[in-house]
């Protein structure tokens, strides 16, 4: 019988039961059940024609009497299931949760003639599926409920046929009488093989959830400081979970030089590790990190600190201490010492020089160890006056030191240098004077210069450092012969000395011819001019006193010449007598000039020509001659537009040939005109 159930699920609820066997084990335990007055419905599998026992063969008064009495007394029916569907028969464990799956079978009362049914899950997930009370409510008639309950039966029930009838035992009423208990163990005393279904499901105990376990990143630190320094040392721990679940840990350390952060975590977390020598003295010191949490076995780690002995700084000693300069204002050099620097203490000096001010120098700037600094001074243009700086050396964990240093500029000795070393001028009394020359003044101050002599000027007269000085001779202020002077030149109290000398010569004047004779007919061509010869070791300058002589140049240097010019028109008829007076240097040298002017001639021309239309026509010049083309200067010089000219003075049994001329306002003068002659018989 066992071997043709394919799934059997018992559930109990109070003294109520529901029971689903296979249709061939019904008939055998349906008298058992109707002992107990119980209810049976049966439901067809795998769409088979199976028939239904109907709800009318139950006596319903009677079950609803009992109902009454259980609702107050009794809890509710228990579920014994199978799975409808044609699958392969699956174990069940007694800790799964049966859960209904979606399909679901029709029950249909016996008698209600298939209209109305019910629907019944007829298939579950696996074997430990549960039945909610609520889908019990809607497969089962009014009056019946059923609290799930999941039994292991793959341990008991043998394969399956592929059909089954369900049998439904009511939920216990409160009119129920008649305990189930008895009937159910005369069931049991009569049907031997379902003891084993009655009896309580044996639960399989589940796997243990797994623990967590505690792992790190290092079994052991240690840490080193010295005495009384109060920097931290930092390492860090890893903590990991290397078991199942949740790790929650937490970290504690005993000693107060070793702090941690954080102190708790979940599963991964680094834990930062410092450690503080702080006031500990030299030696070893030793703890334990304590890693604990729930479930798991504590972890503890060593760490150890070793304090040494503070180590001895390095003591920075200079060598000299000071350092003093002199320079002199203006002075270009640079003066350098050298500073020694060496350690007196313990540690390694490992050094750096510095200084802030533009007139000193340091090389070089760092080093290790012993060593040593070049200081440089360039006081450049610094003012005269003392200047105070400072060099400061610095080391790590050193007290700097600093050497001070003293710059004294000092005012520059006088220098001053003349050159040339003399100057010598000449020149002839009332010449011109001579060419002025220049004195070089090469000096580190502020100068001045004089003259001893009023003929010598100097300029400047004063100056501040290298300079010039042009001297200069008026020779109108010397005398004939030689002339001396000194050129002084004073800075800061030096004084340098150049002469001068200027040779003056005694004028020399001569003019030659010392008189001129010029013979002219009135109103004729004046006669031709004549030249007078100067010969002077000087200046010179030319006069006369007639209004009808004129003289060019009136002026001049040493030799050269003067032009005696007669204009009759400015004499009166008969003898004209003046002095041309040339003077140089205190000489007064003289020509005599005599014009004899003769009454004119009664033989005259008269000259027309036609007039010039430019418009800066000045005048015209009439030119004769007494043979053709031969002309020299003009007789006679008209201003204006005049077109005529009478020719007058012409001396018989002579030929005469006559031009014309134009000049402009410029100076400019035009060609000879045609000629014209005239003979006088």
């Amino acid at each position: 019988m066992l071997q043709k159930i394919q799934r059997l699920l018992f559930l109990s609820a109070g003294m109520g039961m529901v029971l689903f066997a296979c249709e061939s084990v019904i008939s055998l335990i349906q008298p058992a059940l109707a002992a107990t007055g119980q209810d049976t419905v049966t439901s067809p599998q795998n769409h088979s024609q199976e028939k239904y026992q109907s709800f009318s063969q139950i006596d319903r008064r009677t079950i609803l009497r009992k109902n009454e009495r259980a609702r107050e007394t009794a809890a509710h029916h228990r579920l014994l299931g199978r799975n409808t569907s044609p699958q392969p028969p699956a174990e069940m464990g007694s800790d799964v949760s049966l859960q209904p799956s979606s399909s679901a079978s029709q029950v249909t009362p016996s008698g209600s003639g298939g209209s109305q049914s019910k629907v019944m899950p007829s298939q579950f997930s696996s074997p430990n599926t549960v039945i909610p009370s609520a889908t019990l409510g809607e497969t089962m008639r009014p009056g019946l409920s059923a609290t799930p309950i999941v039994k292991d039966t793959s341990s008991l029930l043998g394969s399956t046929s592929p059909t089954s009838k369900a049998v439904a035992a009511p939920l216990a009423s409160p009119i129920q009488t008649r305990p189930p208990i008895a009937p159910m163990r005369r069931l049991m005393s009569e049907m031997p093989e379902l003891k084993q279904l009655a009896a309580p499901p044996i639960p399989i105990p589940s796997s243990p959830a797994p623990k967590p376990a505690i792992g790190v990143s290092s079994s052991s630190f240690s840490f080193g400081a010295h005495q009384g320094d109060n920097r931290p040392t930092i390492q860090t721990l890893t903590v990991t979970n290397i078991g199942g679940g949740t790790l929650n840990w937490n970290a504690t350390a005993t000693a107060a030089w070793l702090a941690l952060g954080p102190a708790s975590g979940k599963d991964t977390g680094t834990i930062v590790l410092t450690a503080t020598a702080g006031s500990l003295t030299s030696g070893t010191y030793n703890t334990i990190i304590t890693l604990s949490a729930a479930g798991a076995t504590a972890v503890t780690i060593p760490v150890n600190l070793t304090v040494e002995a503070a180590p001895v700084p390095p003591i920075i000693r200079t060598s000299p201490a000071t350092l003093s300069f002199t320079s002199v204002q203006g002075d270009s050099i640079s003066s350098s010492q050298t500073v020694s620097i060496s350690n007196t203490g313990g540690e390694l000096l490992t050094w750096s020089a510095s200084e802030n001010v533009a007139w000193l120098g340091i090389s070089p700037t760092s080093g290790t160890g012993n060593g040593s600094v070049t200081v440089t001074t360039t006081p450049g243009s610094l003012a005269v006056g003392t200047y105070n700086t400072l060099v400061t050396v610095n080391a790590t964990n050193a007290t700097p030191v600093t050497i001070p240093i003293v710059l004294t500029v000092t005012a520059p000795s006088t220098t001053v240098a003349l050159s040339p070393s003399s100057l010598t001028f000449s020149g002839v009394q009332g010449g011109v004077n001579p060419a002025s020359q220049t004195v070089a003044v090469n000096s580190n101050g502020n100068w001045t210069a004089s003259s001893s002599a009023t003929w010598l000027t100097l300029s400047p007269s004063s100056g501040n450092g290298n300079g010039s000085i042009t001297a200069t001779v008026a020779l109108s202020s010397a005398v004939v012969g030689t002339n001396n002077a000194t050129i002084t030149v004073t800075s800061g109290g030096v004084a340098r000395t150049i002469s001068a000398t200027l040779t003056v010569s005694a004028a020399s004047l001569t003019a030659s011819p010392n008189s001129v004779t010029y013979t002219a007919t009135q109103g004729a061509a004046n006669p031709s001019a004549q030249t007078i010869a100067i010969n002077s070791t000087g200046t010179w300058s030319a006069s006369d006193g007639a209004p009808w002589l004129s003289l060019s140049p009136t002026s001049g240097s040493s030799n050269g010449s003067i032009t005696a010019s007669v204009n009759t028109a400015n004499a009166t008829q008969g003898n004209n007598s003046t002095t041309i007076t040339v003077m140089s240097g205190g000489i007064t040298r003289t020509v005599n000039v005599t014009l004899t002017l003769n009454a004119p001639s009664s033989s005259s021309v008269t000259l027309t020509w036609n007039a010039n239309t430019e418009s800066d026509l000045a005048g015209y010049r009439v030119y004769r001659a007494t043979s053709s083309g031969t002309y020299g200067a003009p007789i006679a010089t008209i201003q204006g537009n005049t077109t005529s000219y009478i020719a007058a003075g012409l001396q018989f049994g002579t030929t005469y040939f006559f031009v014309v001329t134009a000049f402009d306002i410029a100076g400019n003068e035009s060609a000879y005109s045609n000629e014209v002659s005239k003979s006088i018989f």
